[in-house]
Order: structure tokens, then C-alpha cells, then sequence
């Protein structure tokens, strides 16, 4: 029901809608919502301090065991525009196509009945990248589930109006952008172009963001952008509201198959481990791949983690289905089974725990000090770096009353 009367006033009452969202941001994410992160921080480093992460993710596993996902993600298009290089999407084996029309809302309807109420498009394959992107809005709006897009924005100009017309189902999008130079941006998004970003990032400005979308910018941390931190806060804050909560710097994972790049710019090899004990392998989150067949990971370039078909098969028994059991239990057992399966036996993470202390810091580094320099948010970004590698509570008080106190 919240999401209907959410989409009727998105599409009847646009301005009544940017009202209650400056509302809400007011409401929820004031001073106690930064207030919160902060005691979330100290009770992360407290864990981080009594429980290795084998351990956390382990208990964690056992907590989520096969609870429902609200969230299905749908591969419109296993196809993107650009070759980033800790992505190395073209480094995938499985047939570039887009999703047959039927087989769309098919699934659709199949994550409908089970309880899913939002559904993101962004795979291995960028959705702005998909030509028929509005049909497939289309029949997300007819079972009225809202979309999430991630894109690179490269090709935001070909879908403006879509986007516009298909505001009450899908209002906000993230962009993911890993430079703030051109020589970076364009070394580390492979094939794309600086100018044409800035450009659709404009246009983003002028035709969407008005009418109340909320857009979120997403960085991947490397070596090779890190020293730039400070400076692509000061130049992208002013494409999305709230800074502190709609900008994001992730600690890179070893999402492509091939480690290389990874394993050279990975900034906190303190805090990497392999991905034993999986969330994706805890329960099912329905990632139906653009043939039919259902995936249980983000990390299937080649397939080897299919666990169902929806061809032949209902999502809501795939939880149940001997694919997923199996992968499952290889990930409970701790006597050799994950070799199983070789994407899971070279996936690396960085420890959630110290990602959402690093998330938290910097969000309150940028609630407090909304309108510093460069500089400033630089060397808060290198200190708070150096923190997470000497992890404790003292380091962490020490951190506190230099930047975190005013």
C-alpha cells in the first residue's frame, strides 16, 4: 500500500512529492540520524576487536539463513557500454542479450507474489545500455514495483525522457563514478569519456533532479583514485542533495573473476579475507540472468552459479532448490566443499564491519564540515585510512577528538 500511494503522489502530485521528501530528510536524516552511525561505530569496533571476521560471518550467515529478500534483481542486459577495469564485464562468457519482454514479466510477477518490492536493474550489463529500457519500466509499473538503476550515466541522454515518464516507479539513481580527473576517470572506466559524464550529469541536473529524483553518487576505492578523494567531495557534492548520506566511497571487492587489478590496488589488505560463509549463499536474493536461469551471485560472469531456471521452476521454491542447497551447505561445510565451486574459492572481501566504520566516519565528517576544501577532506580521508588499519577504540577516540568533535 505505502509504495502505491508513494507512486499515485510521485505521478498526480510531483511538487506535494519534493515537499514530504525534504520533509522526511529533515526528520530522518538530521543530527540523530548521524548521532546513530556514531554509536553504531563504537559497537563495529568492538566487534572488529573481540571476533575475527571468519567468526562474525559466520554468525551472521546463520542469522540471515534463508530469511525472505524483499529484493530481486532482474538482468534486463548483460551488456555494458564500457569495460571498467575491477569490474571486467567483458571478461564474461555468458551470450549478450537482452531479456525477452515475456520472461520479464514473468519474473516480475514471480517476485510480486513473493514479497519482493523493489527490483534492481543494474548487473554486469549497465540498464541504460538497454535500448527497451521503458518496456521493461513499463512492466514494473503494471505490477507496481520500483526500480533501482546504477549507471554509469554515459548514455543518461538516450533515456532522459523514459526516466521522466517513469518517475513514480523509479525516482532515484545511482551514479557510479570513480574519478574526479579525466586521466583517472578514464583509466579506471575503461572505454569512457570524462566530458560526455559531466555533460549527462548536467542534463541529470536540468531534466530530473527538478521534478524530485534523488541521486546518489557511488565510488570504488583504489589506489589509483585515493588521492583524490578530497577533491571529487568539492566538485560532485553539488549533483545530489545531502552529501553525508547520497555519497558513498566503497572499499573494492574482487568482483571480476580475474584478480589482477584487485589484488594490486586493494587499499586495506589489512582487512581482506576470502568470502567464506557468503551472505549471497546465506539466502536467496532471486537474480534472475537474462536467459531465465537464477543465479545466486552478482559474480557469475560464466554461469557456474546458477541454482534454478524460472523456465521450469517457481521463484518461491528456489530457496529449496538442490542448486542452492548445495552451494548453501559449501558454504557450512569447512572441510574443503567450497572448492566446488571456483568463483567462490577466489572471491575476496573487505570486512564489512570496518567498510561501515569507514562509511560512518565519513559521513559525519561531511554532516559536520558540509562547505570545507579539498585538502581538509583529504587528509581526513588519509588519517581515517591509517585508523582502520590500527583498528581499536583508542585509535578510534584519538580520531574523534581531532576531526569528530566540534
Amino acid at each position: 500500500m505505502y509504495n502505491y500511494l508513494i507512486s499515485v503522489i510521485k505521478k498526480t502530485f510531483p511538487r506535494f512529492y519534493i515537499f514530504l521528501k525534504i520533509i522526511k530528510n529533515k526528520i530522518l536524516f538530521g543530527k540523530h540520524y548521524i548521532k546513530k552511525k556514531e554509536l553504531e561505530t563504537f559497537g563495529l569496533i568492538k566487534s572488529v576487536e573481540n571476533e575475527s571476521f571468519f567468526e562474525y560471518q559466520k554468525k551472521e550467515f546463520f542469522k540471515n539463513k534463508d530469511t525472505k529478500s524483499k529484493t530481486g534483481i532482474l538482468e534486463i542486459n548483460n551488456s555494458c557500454n564500457i569495460n571498467c577495469v575491477m569490474c571486467d564485464t567483458k571478461s564474461s562468457t555468458r551470450q549478450k542479450k537482452l531479456m525477452d519482454l515475456d520472461l520479464c514479466e514473468k519474473s516480475v510477477k514471480q517476485m510480486k507474489e513473493d514479497g519482493v518490492t523493489s527490483v534492481l536493474l543494474h548487473t554486469i550489463g549497465d540498464p541504460l545500455a538497454n535500448a527497451k529500457l521503458k518496456d521493461y519500466l513499463k512492466i514494473l509499473r503494471k505490477y507496481n514495483l520500483q526500480a533501482g538503476i546504477s549507471t554509469n550515466a554515459l548514455m543518461l541522454d538516450k533515456h532522459v525522457d523514459t526516466l521522466k515518464e517513469y518517475f513514480d516507479i523509479c525516482s532515484s539513481i545511482r551514479f557510479s563514478i570513480d574519478g574526479v580527473k579525466k586521466e583517472t576517470y578514464e583509466k579506471i572506466r575503461f572505454g569512457g569519456k570524462f566530458e560526455k559524464l559531466i555533460e549527462n550529469l548536467e542534463l541529470a541536473q536540468k531534466k530530473l533532479r527538478v521534478i524530485g529524483f534523488e541521486f546518489m553518487i557511488d565510488l570504488v576505492i583504489t589506489k589509483d583514485n585515493f588521492s583524490e578523494l578530497g577533491d571529487f567531495v568539492v566538485f560532485y557534492k553539488k549533483y545530489i542533495n545531502n552529501p553525508y548520506k547520497n555519497m558513498h566511497f566503497n572499499f573494492m571487492n574482487s568482483l571480476s573473476p580475474n584478480n589482477d587489478y584487485f589484488l594490486k590496488n586493494n587499499t586495506l589488505e589489512q582487512h581482506t579475507s576470502k568470502n567464506f560463509y557468503c551472505n549471497y549463499a546465506s539466502k536467496l536474493t532471486p537474480y534472475v540472468l537474462v536467459d531465465g536461469r537464477v543465479s545466486a551471485c552478482c559474480r557469475d560472469y560464466d554461469g557456474s552459479l546458477v541454482v534454478d531456471d524460472i523456465n521450469q521452476n517457481k521463484i518461491n521454491t528456489m530457496q529449496n532448490s538442490n542448486g542452492f542447497k548445495n552451494l548453501q551447505q559449501a558454504h557450512m561445510d569447512e572441510n574443503g566443499k567450497i572448492n566446488d565451486y571456483k568463483l567462490c574459492t577466489s572471491c575476496y572481501v573487505v570486512d564489512n564491519r570496518v567498510d561501515q566504520i569507514w562509511r560512518n566516519i565519513i559521513a559525519s565528517i561531511l554532516f559536520k564540515y558540509p562547505d570545507e576544501n579539498a585538502k581538509f577532506y583529504q587528509e581526513i580521508f588519509n588519517e581515517t585510512l591509517e585508523f582502520l588499519k590500527d583498528l581499536n577504540t583508542l585509535n578510534y577516540q584519538k580520531l574523534q577528538n581531532k576531526f569528530l568533535t566540534n
